[in-house]
């Protein structure tokens, strides 16, 4: 199968809003893998409130992104999973890329991470949320 016939038959059944939550999820991920090496006598402590918070938001996101898409363009499975394994490696390279060659912008970009995390969880959110829950829903029904 042609994979432009997916990654077509993908945008017109996940939507306009569902690739504007993967750029934005993508653009996130860079930020959070953006963060330079700590420096000498810096400490890092492990995430604890609001951050926490934000580690689970960033996690639920591309899981959340799948499902919607699966659910609505099952057929083009190979699609999704590009699309979004894609957005994840390529952002994880990126963010390292920016780390290592401007630490401080990577620190910048890293702070800003926590704030556009929520927003584009918050995009997802409204994008994914009628069809997930129709999932879940008829999943505990029949079960």
């Amino acid at each position: 199968m042609d994979i432009n016939a997916l990654i077509d038959e993908l945008a017109a059944n996940a939507g306009d809003l569902w690739f504007l939550a993967l750029i934005g999820a993508f653009f996130v991920m860079i930020c959070e893998s953006a963060k330079p090496k700590p420096a000498e006598g810096e400490s890092r402590a492990g995430p604890q409130g609001f951050a926490l918070l934000v580690m689970i938001l960033s996690l639920l996101t591309p899981l959340l992104l799948f499902l919607h898409a699966f659910l609505t363009a099952s057929g083009a499975l190979i699609a999704i999973v590009a699309a979004i394994g894609g957005a994840i490696i390529v952002s994880a390279i990126v963010g390292w890329i920016i780390s290592a060659a401007a630490p401080r912008f990577g620190r910048t970009l890293n702070r800003a991470a926590p704030y556009l995390a929520v927003v584009v969880f918050a995009l997802t959110l409204y994008v994914t949320w009628e069809s997930v829950f129709t999932f879940v829903n008829g999943f505990i029904a029949r079960g």
